[in-house]
């Protein structure tokens, strides 16, 4: 008999490969036609690094502020989970973050995290996706309101507004899954068994969503955090700027900062690696930042992460 059980993950071993293949092409583009590791290195050599200090430990109040609202949205649900088990669920996944083909690999660490205490994987799956999409809710309202704010800048790279359009788009499709009742006319219609277990987990996932209706007190104090966070985040990454000089004003980094990370969303690079480089130098351009400053800011920002996800992994190594 062939074994097509093995056919799924050598699929996805390929894509992974292709996704790396396309970030390597796109960083050795940026290395070769724009700038060169040479004049980034002159550019990281002249950091202040009062400020990169002071950045980096934003990260500490981001944990904690994350762990925080993941923890109130798991409570809204009947789950009680130790705020530090969140501390090192979030480190955990920021490790695997680093090494996984998609930004939301992280979270499918904390999935499997969450079902130690909610005892399903579907619950677990919703309050990870309200709570990761709270946060980029709020990222998407910076982003229109200061687009809207400085046109000139959002009109120079259009991208900006092609971002907006299918952030809008995807939030707009949520709304519609969350208010239509669609999983239970869809019952009706397929009769077929697999059909029906898998609308049965729809169902139970849409339903968990829904649950944080009746728990506004809840939600509202979530949402009032994912805006602390992503304040947290605009400084994080002002500092991050301020440390190289760059001459972007404060209220352009709640529009370019949300912007980058919804083009790192699109899924054909690994982790959204050269695909975040090549934004950061398009927008940044219009304040003509040389390229090499923009492929640094990026630099520094991983490396960070990097860190972080490097006490992450030994946090996973001593869970077993």
């Amino acid at each position: 008999m062939r074994n097509f059980g093995r056919q799924p993950k050598a699929r996805n071993l390929w894509l992974t490969l292709l996704k790396l293949i396309i970030s390597l092409a796109i960083l050795a583009y940026i290395l070769t036609s724009q700038t060169n590791l040479g004049q980034v290195y002159q550019i990281i050599r002249l950091v202040n690094w009062r400020w990169l200090i002071i950045a980096f430990s934003l990260h500490a109040i981001g944990l904690l502020i994350s762990a925080f609202r993941w923890q109130i949205l798991t409570r809204a649900q009947g789950d009680n989970v130790p705020l530090l088990f969140l501390i090192q669920s979030y480190l955990v996944g920021t490790f695997f973050n680093n090494f996984l083909p998609t930004r939301f690999g992280g979270d499918i660490v904390r999935i499997w995290d969450g079902t130690r205490y909610s005892r399903t994987l579907v619950k677990s799956s919703a309050i990870i996706i309200v709570e990761r999409l709270t946060g980029l809710f709020i990222l998407f309202l910076f982003a229109l309101i200061v687009a809207l704010i400085r046109v000139e800048l959002a009109n120079q790279s259009p991208f900006i507004w092609i971002a907006l359009a299918f952030g809008a788009v995807g939030f707009a499709l949520i709304l519609a899954f969350i208010i239509f009742p669609w999983p239970y006319f869809l019952k009706f219609l397929l009769k077929r068994k697999k059909i029906n277990l898998l609308l049965e987990k729809v169902v139970d996932f849409r339903q968990t969503i829904i649950n944080y209706r009746y728990q506004k007190r809840a939600f509202i104090l979530a949402m009032l955090l994912a805006l602390a966070l992503q304040l947290n985040v605009i400084i994080y990454y002002f500092l991050i700027g301020q440390s190289l000089r760059l001459s972007v004003p404060f209220l352009d980094y709640f529009m370019v900062i949300p912007v980058v990370h919804f083009i790192q969303l699109i899924p054909i690079t690994i982790n959204g690696l050269g695909l975040r480089e090549g934004a950061y130098i398009e927008i940044f351009s219009f304040y003509s930042i040389p390229a090499q400053a923009s492929f640094s800011f990026s630099l520094i920002d991983v490396g960070f992460v990097l860190i972080l996800g490097l006490i992450g992994g030994i946090i996973y190594i001593l869970r077993k």
